[in-house]
């Protein structure tokens, strides 16, 4: 608008009194010119372009964002999807990678692209969503139940460390021989047992090195 009508901008920025005796352009639907008699008819004419100014912004912006209503409602619909779907958005702990993909796929025949560029969908995609979704729970359920079960341990399954008990010698009554160190704990000379013991051989005995009580 100042570059298309640059002289009135630049005439109401004027001191009324300076416009006086000038020449400026009839407001008049008869176009053509009139000379400003003094600082009131300066200002008359000042205030009236204003006006006319205004009113000519106003019927510009209405018509633009007549034009880019479509564009605003995609864009307001596109912060609504992911506002309503967290699952959708990378980073979160929610984001279903196979969801958005899946969606993203089915959805790419509704694509609104600005310069190549995805700013929404030409449809309510909502609907497409929820479908994906409930195929996936369906899926996923569906694959749980048909994985083979883990098989439950049997008693024949011994570990090591139950066939060296077996095989520790025993007296008459079934108790443990305390005539030799038992298999598997090494037994720490002068120590018997004594308060004290230190037990870091035990756990280094049985796997667990560094493990120290």
């Amino acid at each position: 608008m100042q570059q298309e009508y640059g002289q009135y901008f630049e005439a109401i920025q004027q001191a009324p009194r300076l416009l006086v005796g000038t020449q400026v352009p009839n407001l008049r639907d008869d176009g053509g010119t009139v000379t400003l008699r003094d600082s009131a008819d300066a200002k008359d004419w000042q205030e009236a372009v204003k006006t006319i100014l205004v009113k000519e912004v106003q019927d510009r912006a209405g018509r633009r964002s007549e034009d880019v209503a479509p564009m605003m409602e995609t864009l307001h619909a596109s912060v609504g999807l992911f506002q309503n779907n967290v699952d959708l958005v990378p980073g979160t702990k929610q984001f279903d990678k196979e969801l958005a993909d899946r969606f993203a796929t089915y959805a790419k025949a509704y694509e609104h692209r600005v310069d190549g560029k995805l700013v929404g969908y030409q449809i309510p995609v909502q609907p497409l969503v929820d479908q994906v979704r409930t195929q996936l729970v369906a899926e996923r359920a569906a694959k749980a139940a048909s994985a083979p079960a883990a098989p439950a341990p049997t008693a024949a399954a011994t570990t090591a460390a139950q066939q060296r008990a077996a095989e520790q010698q025993r007296n008459r009554v079934g108790q443990f021989a305390t005539d030799a160190p038992q298999a598997g704990i090494q037994s720490k000379a002068g120590g018997g047992g004594e308060t004290g013991d230190d037990f870091s051989a035990l756990f280094g005995t049985i796997g667990l090195p560094g493990l120290v009580i």
